[in-house]
């Protein structure tokens, strides 16, 4: 795949440059004699660029990046009150992982994974560092009513911007101060009880209004949709109360400063604190799981051009985004374990010849033979203190009460020896996570013994000179740095350790008179990175404007990704920090060629792209003892006795990963436990490839954005050859896994749509009204199921369980604005979604397991029944609809 990547490139990149020739003979001239290179004469999807538009957008679009422009109008029209819905709705060849319904999403362009594309608001990454409590994602801490603008690069594009933009850059530009008074205040309201307010005020600190501020602030609470229909829910947990409304808060305030030193001289601060609180439980699993999330985000920037040849910018940001949350588990009667009995009961066992119970069923049988001894949990109910087995039966779940007809305890409650808890039965919640490393202890418990908080500390800074040599060349030098770090309660037990990544980069670009119309981008960096290998990554982007509107562009290049805290082994005295670990790396390419220019008194866009990207170098880990051949058990003189893998095996483990020697050569000195793990690469690789149509046009009333991607983005089969098994058995059969699944080496990426088809389409019959509709409709899109579901077939050789395919649906979305007022300072939104009333899923499960159901804790079903698994959904939407005022002023 590497060589087919590079063959690629250089084919495509060199007919690009071959192009060039032909030009001359449909050159469109220049009357005035024009630099092409003015603002003014730059077009991004057919439009010419503003000074809104930031200086880097331009470059880009100018030298072969494909840039999206999405202004504030266009977020208008959508209401939305999340980025997620943001970028779901507007841009182009986006997925949206997770559920931005229920408060987690990240952002995904062209099919690649959520470290791929990098996320910047007003120059910060949000991009979670991880914690080892569970991931933090930024991208939730977005005020949507603050945006004034996002600018899309797609294509790989670390080499500005460090790690994470493999697939793409996501910027987005909020509202600023600009030395004048002016400001918004609105309310949102709607369904699911949806209530928002929100506002902000830039105001001048002094006559000349060099110095201004701009606060703002924004609290959103609703109780959103069903997430989960009820058929998703495992027995236990729907009796616990597990089902339930998922109800999402915002809240941000928020501070910004300008300093306006001189026309060409600015100073910009900025600092906001957002929580976000959600709900994260799961139908199979958690009863209840309230999240609690605080981001303090600090940015500042500084701009100075010292003259026409020369300006620099330089950027930096500090961040503390901190976690907490309890999480309440059902608690059930389990089978007991004989060792638990008393003395006299497991003799009794014994000389029956039983060694265990396997299933309830036969300890109930035994029980029943056994005088005095419940078949079930007690729990004496009753007592002084109250509880729930004191009060009435009230006709509701009751699920302490007996509510069998039949029996002579029927309307009691249970936990009593004579009417114990039956086994698979809940009798109670139990707080459910543990620290799986550090001191052990509950972490999402409740108060300041059982709640611990955890997060990370991430800073950096960008600085960036540009020198215009002259009308044809230009050189960029740029130095960055990210250095990032747990900051997690102690007694989580993360390791001390920093990461830091320190990168230099230059970009040489040309526009050659003696090819009019051609743009060339050469650009380099060097990662100076500590606790993993230095990086090198390059870019070559090219642009050749034909005359008559038509152009061809084309980037190729490498990006990567920094590795997690966790990813490098920190979490925990039995993690190890690989030294010879590799980042992620991502070998892209993006080619377009297209046609924009004036028709019926507006402009239109026309582009066909196609794009390729080769991610490699995926991080996993693994048990020291596994992929370490000093670990082996048929060494002369093995290190230690408790070694399970001869040198064999280890050999077949280190096959799939970038074998980790250099630390295996120095852990073999000091580390006696083969069980602790280590990071490491896996050699299998991402291969993504696809092609976009998009179609902009922007008339007197009416204006018009679609976009069409299809993509295929692989991974490898993990059932690929794996034998069948029959359902109910542990029998493998003599066949793989029938279809795709058992036959197929590579599979589309879970999550990621093979197409997608969305569009914008505005009408603007006067000064007052302004009606839009927002489509999406996507093709099929994967949530797979695991091996141990997946092998399981019937008696004719068929699966009894598919992968489930949660795609192939169409949603509409609209919204009807209306101005009123001298300056058209009040505005009116009636936002509606779903318009059609379509039934889909936004994010699915393939196949969870359902170990707290009654069969599965009574031993009735397992692993190997199809029914210990369930496939559900989170829902999307259904038709709803909300109403917005805003007053500018």
């Amino acid at each position: 795949m590497k060589q087919k990547l590079k063959s690629s490139v250089k084919f495509c990149l060199s007919a690009l440059m071959a192009s060039s020739v032909i030009q001359v003979a449909i050159a469109e001239p220049e009357p005035d004699g024009g630099d092409t290179r003015r603002l003014e004469t730059i077009r991004v999807e057919g439009q010419a660029v503003d000074a809104l538009t930031s200086d880097i957008a331009v470059d880009f679009a100018e030298f072969g990046t494909q840039v999206q422009l999405i202004s504030s109008e266009e977020i208008e029209t959508g209401g939305f009150t999340n980025f997620g819905e943001l970028a779901s709705g507007l841009i182009r060849g986006a997925n949206i992982g997770y559920s931005p319904d229920e408060g987690e999403f990240t952002i995904r362009i062209d099919g690649g994974t959520d470290r791929d594309t990098l996320l910047l608001v007003d120059g910060v990454p949000y991009f979670d560092r991880s914690s080892p409590l569970e991931d933090l994602w930024p991208a939730t801490a977005i005020d949507p009513r603050m945006i004034d603008s996002v600018e899309v690069y797609r294509g790989g594009n670390s080499l500005y911007f460090g790690s994470n933009g493999g697939l793409g850059v996501v910027s987005v530009r909020t509202k600023e101060p600009d030395g004048t008074t002016k400001g918004q205040f609105g309310v949102y309201a709607g369904a699911f009880k949806t209530r928002e307010i929100y506002g902000n005020m830039s105001l001048p600190l002094d006559k000349d209004g060099k110095h201004s501020i701009l606060v703002f602030g924004r609290s959103y609470e609703t109780d959103a949709h069903e997430l989960f229909s009820k058929e998703a829910y495992g027995d236990n947990v729907l009796a616990l109360g597990g089902r339930h409304e998922f109800p999402y808060s915002y809240n941000s305030l928020g501070l910004k400063y300008l300093w306006q030193i001189g026309p060409d001289t600015e100073f910009r601060a900025g600092a906001t604190y957002s929580t976000i609180d959600f709900r994260d439980s799961f139908p199979q699993s958690t009863v209840f799981q309230p999240n609690f999330t605080e981001f303090p985000i600090y940015n500042a920037a500084f701009k100075h051009r010292f003259n026409d040849k020369l300006k620099i910018n330089l950027e930096a940001h500090y961040q503390d985004p901190q976690l907490k949350n309890n999480e309440i588990d059902a608690r059930i009667c389990q089978i007991p374990r004989l060792g638990d009995l008393p003395s006299d009961i497991q003799a009794i066992a014994a000389d029956q010849g039983i060694t265990g119970f396997s299933t309830a069923a036969a300890f109930e049988a035994f029980a029943a033979s056994v005088p005095g001894l419940p078949a079930g949990c007690v729990t004496n109910p009753y007592g002084s203190a109250g509880s729930a087995g004191d009060d009435n039966w009230n006709g509701g779940s009751s699920y302490y009460i007996n509510q069998d007809p039949d029996s002579p305890f029927y309307g009691q409650p249970y936990g009593t020896i004579e009417n114990p808890f039956p086994i698979g039965a809940p009798i109670g919640y139990v707080v459910q996570s543990t620290a799986s490393f550090g001191d052990g202890g509950l972490t999402k418990g409740f108060g300041t013994t059982d709640q611990r908080e955890s997060g990370y500390v991430d800073y950096g800074f960008n600085a960036r000179a540009t020198y215009t040599l002259n009308d044809y060349v230009e050189i960029v030098a740029g130095v960055q740095n990210t250095s990032y770090k747990d900051n997690s309660d102690d007694s989580f037990g993360v390791r001390d350790v920093k990461l830091t990544s320190t990168g230099v980069y230059g970009d040489l670009r040309l526009s050659l008179p003696v090819l009019e119309g051609f743009s060339g981008s050469f650009a380099a960096r060097q990662d100076f990175n500590d606790n993993f290998d230095d990086q090198s990554v390059w870019k070559v982007g090219l642009r050749q404007n034909f005359g008559y509107g038509l152009y061809a562009r084309g980037s190729g290049g490498t990006s990567y990704s920094l590795p997690k805290i966790d990813e490098i082994g920190a979490f925990g005295a039995g993690a190890n920090i690989n030294p010879g670990l590799q980042p992620q790396e991502v070998d892209a390419f993006n080619v377009g060629a297209g046609i924009d220019g004036d028709i019926f008194g507006g402009t239109y866009n026309v582009e066909v792209g196609y794009f390729e990207t080769d991610i490699k170098n995926l991080f996993s880990s693994r048990a020291v003892g596994a992929v370490c051949l000093e670990y082996a058990n048929d060494l002369t003189n093995p290190l230690f006795d408790n070694l399970t893998n001869d040198t064999a095996a280890i050999e077949q483990n280190r096959r799939n990963i970038i074998a980790p020697d250099d630390f295996c050569s120095t852990a073999a000195n000091g580390l006696s436990d083969p069980g602790e793990t280590v990071a490491v690469n896996a050699l299998a690789n991402q291969d993504i490839k696809g092609f976009t149509i998009d179609v902009a046009f922007d008339f007197d009333k009416w204006q018009a954005d679609f976009s069409y991607t299809d993509m295929e983005s692989l991974e490898p089969n993990p059932v690929y050859g794996t034998l069948a098994r029959l359902d109910g058995t542990s029998t493998n059969l003599d066949f793989v896994i029938p279809g795709a699944a058992g036959n197929s080496e590579l599979r589309q990426s879970s999550e990621r749509p093979e197409w997608t088809l969305s569009g914008l389409v505005t009408y603007t019959p006067n000064e007052n009204w302004v009606f839009s509709l927002n489509p999406r409709w996507q093709g099929p899109e994967w949530a797979y199921a695991g091996t141990s579901l997946a092998r399981l077939v019937d008696t004719d050789g068929n699966r009894v369980v598919e992968d489930m395919n949660f795609g192939d649906y169409f949603v509409l979305n609209g919204s009807v604005q209306y101005f009123m007022g001298d300056e058209k300072q009040h505005r009116f939104l009636i936002r509606g979604v779903n318009l059609l009333g379509e039934d889909y899923f936004e994010r699915a499960s393939g196949g969870s397991t359902y170990t707290r159901d009654r069969a599965v804790v009574r031993g009735e079903i397992g692993p190997n029944d199809s029914a210990y698994y369930r496939q559900y959904g989170w829902n999307g939407k259904p038709r709803s609809f909300w109403i917005q005022y805003e007053y500018s002023f």
